[in-house]
């Protein structure tokens, strides 16, 4: 609640038209209900469930019908399409707890990959006003919100954490800087997710060793990933990967990073189906290792971290690296929080051969297992 949400829909539609994307704008399916009539303040545990029920249906519903449209009537055209959705599936697991979404999941023979994985390119977590920009938190903006700044506090917490372990999901807080730079970061991880030219953001890559296992109480998602690297000639790097959790289906995915123009990489990203995978492995670049590598992700102090443990290729097993993304930060910031079970080994994001554009991440994964050994740290744990 009192997020930005709507101004940044507004900004990225304006953006992304400009650019010359059919932007379709998917409307929240719970204020939609509860200004035709619907009152879930008022309801019983059981009809509360109902009703999110109802709405994670019609959700679903909304979506698909969304896409449908934007199918027939804009990719037809030959026009690229975007779908912007003012909520997702998993928000309901924060309004039901997870006890009872596990139960929504077996009624409905629904799991959580499908649900989150393979509806959504990309997620952004806009945080509470009520976290760091208390002066601006109002309801005034949404009749249909009704909680309290403590509630809204717990709720942002509880939808962010939902989300965790989604290939990209990004969350932006109110820390740094104005709304309006909460705005430009917003749109910034938007456009990077498509390809297109954005705002800047700067990630941070460590090499690190876990002293630890990740405390259960960050309820930490994990998972394996297997990167596949594709034939190309236009000085391209094709990619495609194979995601996979001890619980729940394996979903596929295809990333491309452009070839360089004017000193820059573009990245665009897209989920595969199981045929799509099979057929594109058959055009695999031999003189390429797979990557196959362990990934912890998890939330700490407002900020989403990404933790690899590699196995293959034989280089690179047992180093750990750590993946922060920190839009808008620049070096002279204040450094992140750093988890207290994590050895930071090496900052390698300032190192000459990670940062030059003409490296990728097949590349990086190498120079990074022999920096590891260069430098003689202990490789990470997992």
């Amino acid at each position: 609640p009192c997020a930005g949400k709507t101004t940044a829909m507004s900004k990225l539609s304006l953006r992304l038209q400009n650019m010359g994307f059919a932007v379709f704008v998917v409307p929240e399916i719970a204020t939609l209900t509860i200004t035709g009539g619907a009152d879930p303040g008022r309801y019983t545990k059981q009809q509360h469930r109902d009703w999110e029920v109802a709405v994670l249906r019609l959700q679903l519903h909304l979506e698909d019908g969304f896409a449908e449209i934007a199918e027939k009537c804009a990719l037809a055209e030959g026009k690229h399409a975007v779908l912007l959705m003012d909520r997702g599936t998993m928000d309901v697991l924060a309004y039901v707890g997870k006890d009872a979404f596990d139960e929504l999941l077996e009624e409905n023979g629904w799991t959580v990959p499908q649900l989150r994985d393979n509806r959504y390119e990309a997620v952004v977590h806009l945080v509470t006003a009520a976290i760091g920009a208390e002066d601006f938190y109002t309801l005034e903006n949404n009749k249909a919100r009704m909680e309290s700044r403590d509630e809204a506090i717990e709720l942002d917490g509880k939808l962010s954490r939902a989300w965790v372990g989604h290939n990209s999901l990004h969350v932006i807080e109110n820390r740094r800087g104005s709304f309006e730079e909460k705005m430009r970061r917003c749109v910034d991880v938007v456009c990077q997710s498509l390809g297109v030219p954005g705002p800047r953001a700067t990630p941070r890559w460590w090499i690190v060793k876990l002293e630890e296992d990740v405390p259960a109480e960050l309820e930490h998602a994990e998972w394996n990933l297997e990167h596949i690297f594709l034939k190309t000639s236009d000085g391209t790097e094709s990619r495609i990967t194979r995601k996979s959790a001890e619980h729940g289906p394996t979903t596929y995915h295809h990333r491309v990073r452009g070839e360089d123009v004017n000193g820059e990489h573009s990245t665009s990203e897209r989920t595969l189906s199981a045929r799509e995978f099979k057929a594109m492995v058959k055009t695999r670049d031999p003189g390429r290792l797979k990557i196959k590598k362990t990934r912890r992700a998890f939330l700490w102090h407002g900020e989403y971290y990404l933790l690899d443990t590699f196995h293959a290729p034989a280089a690179a097993a047992g180093t750990t690296t750590l993946f922060l993304e920190t839009p808008g930060r620049s070096d002279d910031d204040a450094a992140a929080p750093f988890p207290p079970f994590l050895r930071p080994l090496e900052d390698v994001t300032t190192r000459k051969w990670f940062s030059s554009k003409a490296h990728d991440s097949y590349q990086r994964t190498i120079m990074m297992a022999e920096t590891t050994a260069d430098s003689g740290g202990a490789p990470g744990g997992g």
